[in-house]
């Protein structure tokens, strides 16, 4: 779609939301484009020789999840503590995909799901907007989302399969 386009369907899409959204959207610059995006659900080889993938190679969550570079980050510190804790090369990389598998794979589906949901019409924007507050107020709490959000690595926990 062309950026005129965009900006039309972006206005059509806000044209009943109270607040400054449409008119923001017609004279703002537009710096966002669409595309499709494809989940990795499930990516059964990793490694092969001395190649590994990391990131978004081999799991890009749905922007929704907001844990792309954490991913990415987290990756690269478990596959160093693999590498240095396992005697080969081979035996780091399958103890890295051990480690990092039920994790990115659980990020990934959450993601995916929450992407999924479609802009509703006036009405049923209005039963979304208070659904919304009611989940976030006692549904998607802190402790709710700990294993995503507070999700720590120690340097000096053992990475091996």
């Amino acid at each position: 779609m062309s950026v005129d386009a965009w900006r039309d369907r972006l206005a059509a899409l806000t044209a009943d939301d109270a607040g400054p959204a449409v008119d923001l959207i017609r004279r703002g610059a537009l710096e966002l484009i669409g595309d499709n995006t494809h989940d990795l659900p499930h990516v059964p080889v990793r490694s092969r020789g001395r190649l590994v993938l990391v990131g978004d190679a081999v799991h890009a969550p749905a922007p929704s999840s907001g844990q792309g570079a954490s991913m990415a980050l987290e990756d690269a510190v478990v596959l160093g503590q693999a590498l240095r804790d396992n005697a080969s090369v081979p035996a780091a990389f399958a103890a890295y995909e051990h480690a990092r598998r039920r994790r990115v794979e659980r990020i990934v589906k959450v993601g995916a799901r929450s992407s999924s949901s479609k802009i509703p019409g006036p009405i049923g924007r209005r039963f979304a907007e208070a659904g919304m507050r009611f989940a976030f107020h006692h549904i998607v709490t802190d402790a709710r989302t700990a294993w995503m959000n507070g999700h720590r690595l120690e340097w000096d926990a053992p990475v091996a399969v």
